[in-house]
């Protein structure tokens, strides 16, 4: 994939507001955290995803998210049963492991859950660039300082593992086992690429250092003086329209909520 989670764009979600998203995203993450029916967080993925394809992120961006969550969802699916053998439905017992029909429903709502919290996060990811990210943490509250680290680590995310995968193929050339032996004998043979992964790391850092400073990051501002910003937000019609949904529908869920207990 590209070294970059943005993907370049003009769709609707592109247009809008940084804060609006973020907004968004976090009625989402609070959301599938708090809901526990299948139904709520499989709508709220089914929303994300028609929200992606709407603004034409590609499908293959879509697809590397499902890829890199795969593992993460299939543990959780196996090994809550394991961990939950509550239940009065049973299906299958053998000794201390219960298998009912209470905790695989909650086994695959978690491994929904899963999905659904990262799509969350990369609505706003696919579709804020570097710049309007951190114009936008700045504006909400954030310190720039901490907006600008945050921006850049996301960014340096998928650069950092093109660098492990490009470290692996050197090695691998080199006659380097990485898939053989036993788990000690694999865990021995990654300790090469884990020194070079981290010496190519601290050089990237220290250019990035380096590249900070003579821009300026750090010196202090004169007194009376604000910082400036290239990049200037405005709420436009459409992002009061988005924001306005978001609150309604965030009310509604709570007070739903709230009438049922």
């Amino acid at each position: 994939m590209d070294a970059d989670l943005y993907v370049p764009g003009d769709g609707w979600l592109h247009r809008a507001d940084p804060r609006v998203k973020f907004l968004l995203t976090a009625v989402l993450l609070v959301l599938c955290l708090v809901w526990r029916d299948p139904t709520v967080i499989l709508a709220a993925l089914t929303l994300e995803h028609v929200m992606l394809a709407t603004d034409h992120v590609p499908p293959e961006r879509i697809l590397w998210v499902w890829k890199v969550l795969a593992v993460i969802i299939a543990l959780i699916v196996v090994l809550w049963p394991v961990f939950d053998p509550s239940g009065e439905h049973v299906l299958w017992s053998w000794g201390w492991l219960r298998l009912t029909r209470e905790n695989l429903v909650m086994a695959a709502v978690m491994g929904l859950r899963i999905p659904a919290l990262g799509f969350a996060c990369f609505l706003t990811l696919f579709t804020t660039s570097q710049a309007r990210l951190v114009r936008g943490l700045t504006a909400v509250g954030v310190p720039y300082r901490a907006g600008l680290t945050l921006a850049i680590a996301l960014r340096y995310i998928p650069v950092f593992f093109r660098i492990v995968q490009s470290v692996c193929d050197a090695q691998r050339a080199r006659g380097l086992d990485l898939g053989g032996g036993s788990l000690m004998a694999r865990g021995r043979a990654y300790l090469p690429v884990l020194v070079a992964v981290l010496i190519r790391a601290y050089r990237m850092s220290q250019s990035v250092g380096w590249a900070m400073a003579s821009r300026g990051l750090g010196i202090r501002l004169p007194h009376g003086r604000r910082r400036t910003s290239r990049v200037t937000l405005t709420m436009r019609p459409a992002d009061w329209a988005l924001l306005a949904a978001i609150v309604a529908v965030a009310a509604a869920l709570v007070a739903e909520r709230i009438v049922l207990g």
